[in-house]
């Protein structure tokens, strides 16, 4: 049924500079950022029970944010009181609205980079005061989290915000941007840590793995051999591969999850997987013998790698003569624009160390240029989910002699829309085996290994035709919510903000390795493992 959304009017404010490169410097490629207004409405008076404002309503958010709330709404009685976005998703954002039973306030503003401007400030604060809200969900671009999050924490609001906490242009190629990643994340926790000395508020990431029955089910098996043995994990090798095929053009136009603005697969979906090894690697609750330093090497291949694995004669030979529709510069055009692009796919090699010794290494692997569905040359209207989207992802456990665990998770659709059953067969849209292999000294059976489907797993069903992933990144919303209406206690949250210093600083050394490399210098990046005051260094840093 179609919400019956409030009427909105028209006016232009002037909220700073828009986002993205100056005209002269896109030119001719890249296209400009035209100037914006704000749609709103006569302010309507605050709803009864817990009002929610939404900064960002993309892709992301369509899909697991207003679902989860409006299935939460009368339940919790909780209601999305204000949605704001950039202007350049009006249309997209009405339409998406309007599709729901959600009756917020809709409001528009200008892109802008870095410092929130003051004329968006006062508008916050204005919906703040006049919509009693006490929660944000932030689900923008990365590159501006910080400042969304840093009003938010100043106008003593509960947060839930997109991973990563936070993402940087030119950070694959510019060490002051890659630095900043950390210093970001450090800023936005001494923010927080303020706020809690005027009341207690939560602050969480939606990173959906912490609430995955999967891997929650993983890390119970990793405490349990901890338990018994003292034995913690001694090695991690994680892959994570997504499919996402774009073709040389779109690298240059797309800016959803974007290469050109100088970062990539590292904080696309790589966030999760730096937070996932982070959290597999900790399980056994062991942390006397945990590592209190981490030594990190990453390699990287960019656009321009890229386009000298397929090159144009590549996809003139794959699609004939219906490529010249969609190819708009020459490889030769394209090398110069990409130079400071992102990553699109990243190797990382981490050597967790105990005083001077190695004792784990964790290898993790991130690629979008894997395998994909995708076989024509138009990209669909959602970048999010389809396009050939395909996801496969492994983890690859070893704690000492005593237990192995593997987790396999092979996709072979890119339609998610169309579920039946479960679907965890392999290839299904739900796969997910853990495989475990347990030393007889432990072992309660004869048997040496045993498989866990997915449809074992689960905390409770899972629903008919629903995404496994969406149905955690739910779990992730109703945890949020749940604190808000009293249900739970904070300390019972997962993926709050203070539990986020190592995946941050994996993301932060991974960039300033390559970075290193490019320049001939020591690509290994040294850090603390967790908190520390000492920054992050890589030999001959300049």
């Amino acid at each position: 049924m179609k919400g019956m959304n409030t009427p909105v009017v028209t006016r232009t404010i002037g909220a700073g500079e828009a986002a993205g490169l100056t005209e002269a410097e896109c030119a001719p490629i890249c296209p400009t950022a035209s100037r914006s207004t704000i749609d709103r409405s006569a302010h309507a008076p605050a709803a009864a029970g817990t009002n929610l404002l939404l900064i960002g309503c993309g892709p992301h958010a369509r899909r697991a944010y207003l679902p989860a709330i409006q299935s939460l709404a009368r339940s919790h009685h909780v209601n999305l009181s204000v949605v704001i976005d950039i202007d350049q998703a009006r249309a997209s954002v009405l339409d998406t609205i309007h599709k729901t039973e959600l009756h917020p306030e809709i409001l528009f503003v200008e892109s802008f980079t870095e410092k929130l401007p003051d004329s968006i400030r006062s508008l916050l604060d204005t919906c703040v005061m006049a919509q009693k809200i006490s929660g944000v969900i932030i689900a923008t671009e990365p590159s501006v989290h910080k400042a969304y999050a840093l009003w938010a924490l100043g106008a003593g609001l509960h947060v839930l915000m997109d991973k990563p906490v936070t993402a940087r242009r030119d950070s694959a190629t510019d060490p002051v941007q890659a630095e900043g990643l950390l210093a970001d994340y450090l800023e936005i926790l001494s923010h927080y840590k303020a706020a809690q000395l005027q009341r207690e508020t939560v602050f969480m990431v939606n990173c959906q793995r912490r609430f995955h029955d999967g891997f929650l089910f993983v890390e119970s098996l990793l405490k349990e051999v901890g338990d018994k043995t003292g034995c913690p994990v001694t090695f991690i090798q994680s892959s994570h591969c997504d499919g996402q095929w774009r073709l040389p053009a779109e690298i240059v136009t797309q800016d959803y999850h974007p290469y050109c603005h100088g970062y990539g697969k590292a904080s696309h979906s790589g966030y999760h997987l730096f937070d996932t090894a982070y959290r597999l690697y900790t399980a056994p609750s062991l942390a006397h013998k945990n590592a209190d330093a981490m030594e990190i090497v990453s390699s990287m291949v960019r656009p321009n790698g890229f386009l000298r694995q397929l090159t144009e004669h590549d996809y003139e030979k794959m699609f004939g003569a219906d490529y010249d529709r969609v190819k708009r510069w020459s490889d030769s055009d394209l090398r110069p624009v990409y130079e400071t692009y992102g990553e699109i796919d990243v190797s990382t090699l981490v050597s967790l160390k105990k005083g001077s010794d190695v004792v784990a290494n964790l290898s993790i692997n991130l690629m979008h240029n894997g395998f994909s569905r995708r076989t024509w040359l138009e990209p669909g209207a959602d970048l999010y989910k389809g396009n050939g989207r395909v996801r496969h992802e492994h983890h690859n456990i070893q704690q000492g002699p005593y237990q192995n665990i593997q987790i396999h998770s092979y996709q072979s659709n890119d339609n998610h829309a169309s579920l039946h059953g479960w679907n965890d067969a392999l290839g299904g849209n739900n796969h997910f085996d853990v495989h475990v292999f347990r030393n007889p000294l432990i072992n309660s059976t004869e048997t040496p290994m045993r498989v866990y489907k997915f449809s074992e797993l689960l905390d409770g069903p899972l629903g008919h035709g629903v995404l496994a992933m969406e149905a955690m990144k739910y779990k992730a919303v109703r945890s949020f919510i749940d604190y808000l209406c009293g249900h739970v206690k904070k300390r019972d949250l997962p993926s709050q903000i203070e539990d986020h210093i190592v995946p941050v600083q994996l993301m932060c050394a991974v960039y300033l390795s390559q970075i290193q490399r490019d320049i001939g210098a020591d690509a290994i990046v040294r850090l603390p493992f967790g908190f520390n005051t000492a920054p992050p260094r890589a030999d001959n840093a300049s």
